[in-house]
């Protein structure tokens, strides 16, 4: 019995240490069960806001796509005040080209006058617009980036709203100009003063053609009006042509042609010959006419002086001395011929003195010509043509005369020579002849002296008073020096 009473206390004993070491199991087994316990409650919150946040980005990621994938315009596009919201590209393009775009571009302008119309259009002149480039950039706005920047760009458009505007050029301004000018030339028509149109040279008369009224068109007001025209919408501009009166009509002219001026040479001395070829010199020259700005020209006027067209032979200076050639005398015509020219105002060309002093003229006043080589030459610097009249009179003078348009208020022009140096030959040159006696002396050419002299022409007002006077050429005669012969 004692025995089994200590068994009991035993297993009490050592249940009450079993359940002591359970409860400390218990106990050591739990210090790491609330850290496990809130470690899940995490995981499970992250996942659960994992799941949320994943549907509610899939969501934002679905909204912002389809907000940027239209096809047409973003909301808050607006170009020239048309907002394009969902409008596709080539509807916004098809409708500027075929409802807008035209009504620019077929702005006409016409210009009228006198039952004459010409019409033009901003597109005929170089119209221009830039709408496809301004729409093109427009629809492409917020079509570029990350997705993210785009919708961004979007949510800004539609907020703050974008405006576009077109730029045109309804013409060209250089191709505007050249059309009105061209109009503007074509209704333009100078005026026509009475003018001669020929002279007889036997009556001595001029003929006429009558006056007649010119038009003229103001180029820039013309053009003016047709920009301001194209700029207002377009329009018709009547063209404003002025006319214009002649300066001269015909009893302007009447009375302000004649005889200019004459010359006059003594051809007294002259034989048979000599005369012949003075009288063909000046039936070349005889009514012809120097246009205004021509220059005349005495060789290809008189031509050639020839046997076959009937020139003669007669006195000629050859190297400063005498000899006989076909022609001889021409020189007389040519130098009658020069002063009145000159007393005509016209212009010296070309110009060469005798080499020896002629007895027909003044020293200074003579103009030799020969064939080909020199040639005499003046220009008409008047307004209107002249006319020479050419003749030898039956007393011998030969006479050349110059027709034309008078000077104003009876003004004239004469020609002044003065000799300024009087140059003495050399000494003697004695040559050897043997056919002559002893002591015998030939005088075969006499001694010349030499000269040099001035030419002027003088200008006169209708009494007589000179008005000035101005050097027109001068002139050297070379001396020459006695040529002897002795035995």
């Amino acid at each position: 019995m004692a025995k089994k009473k200590t068994n009991g206390k035993k297993t009490a004993a050592t249940g009450k240490r079993r359940a002591q070491g359970k409860r400390r199991v218990r106990e050591e087994s739990c210090w790491w069960a609330l850290p496990v316990s809130c470690l899940m409650i995490l995981i499970l919150a992250v996942t659960a806001f994992l799941a949320v946040h994943e549907i509610s980005e899939n969501r934002r990621f679905r909204i912002m796509r389809a907000a940027v994938e239209s096809d047409g315009f973003y909301s808050g596009i607006i170009v020239e005040g048309y907002a394009l919201t969902d409008v596709t590209l080539d509807t916004a393009l098809k409708h500027w080209e075929e409802r807008i775009e035209p009504a620019y571009a077929d702005r006409t302008v016409t210009l009228t006058y006198n039952g004459q119309t010409w019409s033009k259009t901003c597109r005929e002149l170089g119209y221009s617009s830039n709408y496809r480039e301004v729409l093109g950039n427009a629809w492409s706005r917020a079509r570029s980036g990350t997705l993210e920047q785009r919708y961004r760009s979007l949510r800004q458009i539609g907020s703050a709203q974008e405006r576009y505007e077109i730029t045109r050029t309804l013409y060209d301004e250089a191709q505007l100009r050249a059309w009105t000018d061209g109009i503007a030339a074509s209704l333009t028509v100078d005026p026509v003063n009475a003018q001669v149109t020929g002279f007889d040279v036997d009556t001595r008369k001029f003929t006429f053609a009558s006056s007649a009224v010119g038009y003229s068109v103001d180029a820039d007001a013309l053009y003016r009006q047709a920009s301001a025209a194209l700029n207002g919408g377009g329009a018709t501009v009547q063209v404003a042509v002025n006319t214009v009166e002649p300066t001269k009509d015909s009893s302007d002219v009447n009375g302000r042609f004649g005889m200019i001026t004459q010359a006059v040479t003594n051809a007294s001395s002259s034989n048979k010959n000599r005369l012949t070829n003075l009288r063909l010199a000046c039936a070349a020259l005889n009514g012809y006419c120097i246009q205004p700005g021509e220059t005349f020209s005495f060789n290809q006027v008189v031509g050639q002086r020839t046997a076959k067209r009937g020139y003669k032979k007669a006195t000629v200076y050859q190297s400063g001395e005498l000899a006989e050639d076909i022609g001889g005398g021409v020189c007389q015509v040519s130098t009658t011929l020069w002063n009145a020219a000159m007393k005509a105002n016209c212009e010296i060309v070309e110009r060469s003195e005798h080499s020896r002093t002629v007895a027909y003229v003044d020293k200074g006043k003579d103009a030799t010509v020969s064939w080909p080589g020199q040639d005499m030459k003046f220009k008409n610097t008047s307004s209107s043509p002249m006319y020479l009249v050419c003749y030898v009179s039956d007393n011998k003078r030969v006479y050349c005369e110059v027709y034309g348009e008078l000077f104003p208020n009876g003004r004239y022009i004469t020609i002044e020579a003065k000799t300024t140096q009087t140059v003495k030959p050399d000494d003697p040159v004695y040559t050897y002849n043997p056919l002559l006696g002893s002591g015998q002396e030939v005088v075969v050419s006499e001694a010349r002296k030499g000269y040099r002299a001035e030419a002027y022409r003088v200008y006169h007002s209708a009494d007589g008073s000179e008005i000035k006077r101005v050097l027109l050429c001068k002139s050297y005669y070379k001396p020459a020096r006695a040529q002897i012969e002795y035995g």
